[in-house]
């Protein structure tokens, strides 16, 4: 098979996390990368997916589990969005 080098400038901790991960799952990271591209070629689409929340949104949870917890009042789940948004109104 032929093969073409491809140079690309990325952030080094940005490699070594994706390196850890590549490692682990068993891949080398270019087989990763060469899989991913075939994807873009083969699909026309790029697709993300964010695995961590934000330390925004990791605070939220835990701030739900806490009152969750202590049993104070929550609201849904809900049936339908009118109940969602009559549960907004009040």
């Amino acid at each position: 098979m032929k093969t073409a080098v491809l140079n690309i400038k990325i952030d080094p901790k940005v490699k070594k996390d994706a390196q850890k991960v590549a490692d682990e799952l068993g891949f080398t990271l270019s087989a990763i990368i060469n899989a991913s591209l075939k994807n873009l070629a083969r699909s026309k689409t790029v697709s993300f997916s964010l695995l961590e929340p934000t330390p925004f949104l990791a605070k939220a949870i835990r701030s739900a589990d806490a009152d969750y917890a202590k049993g104070k009042k929550t609201v849904g789940p809900f049936r339908d969005a009118e109940s969602m948004m009559k549960s907004l109104r009040q």
